[in-house]
């Protein structure tokens, strides 16, 4: 009978991973890559020459320049790794998640990645989660990166891949014929999303606004970073041009428009200003065609 105990538990010991019986165990290991590198429109944007496509082979830190992570396990939301917000400092394809203890158990875990925030005094606790603002105080921000993955560890699965998301779109404004005395501009985007939980839902609504200034050209191009339009409705665009920098009173001003902001999409409005008629003809890129705002009900 003895020996038949010491068999059991000597099979025991052979098929299952117990670090203190028998090390070492695959410690966890999480590498992170950037799903996307481009807009999901670029092809069309690029083909009108108002941007370019980036390479496959761009480095990580391109595109994300700092980083924040939680890991939490799965059923508690214990939280077994939080890094504060440090530089990626090479320029790897990839970047491993470091300071994962050895130790870590077997299990199933949260993984909660933020990219290129500044610090982390744009993150605060919402409904229990780890939530970030999109435009602190009205102003454009950063093109923040997200990744949220559950991960089942055990002794055949130590290493993990994850993908960082695009958290925002972008907002590419043309502006065409415009007098040389006209060298500033502001422009307000209302009805955008606010905020985004650590598990990608958006929430609230806020403004962002933007201010520009050039040297007389009479063609102008700005792009901004905006969080989606709220509530899965459109956003507004109000954009004003002014011959003084103060300011004060518009010389020349589009008609407000509603347009659809969506994540890691470019939205490309041109306005073409008029000169016998001091009016502006605004459009829309739409499927590699410039559509008249006012012939296109944007959806």
């Amino acid at each position: 009978m003895r020996h038949t105990l010491l068999l059991i538990v000597w099979a025991v010991a052979l098929t299952s991973c117990v670090r203190e019986a028998i090390p070492p165990c695959p410690p966890l290991e999480i590498w992170l890559d950037i799903e996307d590198r481009n807009y999901d429109n670029i092809d069309e944007v690029e083909a009108v020459g108002l941007d370019t496509r980036r390479g496959d082979n761009d480095p990580f830190r391109s595109f994300v320049g700092t980083l924040y992570y939680v890991i939490e396990e799965c059923e508690s939301h214990k939280v077994v790794v939080e890094q504060s917000v440090i530089p990626v400092t090479d320029d790897a394809l990839q970047v491993a998640c470091a300071g994962i203890p050895e130790e870590l158990p077997f299990g199933r875990y949260i993984v909660t990645v933020w990219g290129n925030l500044p610090d982390e005094s744009t993150l605060e606790q919402v409904g229990g989660l780890r939530a970030s603002t999109l435009h602190p105080e009205q102003v454009e921000g950063v093109d923040l990166y997200l990744a949220c993955d559950t991960l089942d560890y055990d002794y055949d699965h130590g290493t993990h891949h994850v993908g960082l998301n695009r958290v925002k779109g972008k907002l590419l404004i043309e502006v065409l014929n415009l007098p040389a005395e006209v060298k500033w501009s502001d422009k307000t985007v209302g009805n955008v999303a606010g905020r985004i939980d650590g598990r990608w839902i958006y929430s609230g609504a806020t403004a962002v606004k933007t201010q520009y200034a050039w040297n007389g050209e009479s063609r102008i191009m700005t792009d901004t970073y905006v969080a989606p339009s709220a509530d899965a409705t459109r956003s507004t665009l109000d954009v004003n041009f002014y011959d003084q920098a103060s300011r004060t009173t518009p010389v020349c001003t589009p008609d407000e428009v509603k347009v659809p902001l969506a994540r890691n999409h470019i939205t490309v409005v041109r306005y073409d200003y008029e000169t016998e008629t001091g009016a502006f003809e605004t459009f829309v890129l739409v499927d590699s065609r410039w559509e008249s705002i006012h012939d296109l009900e944007v959806d």
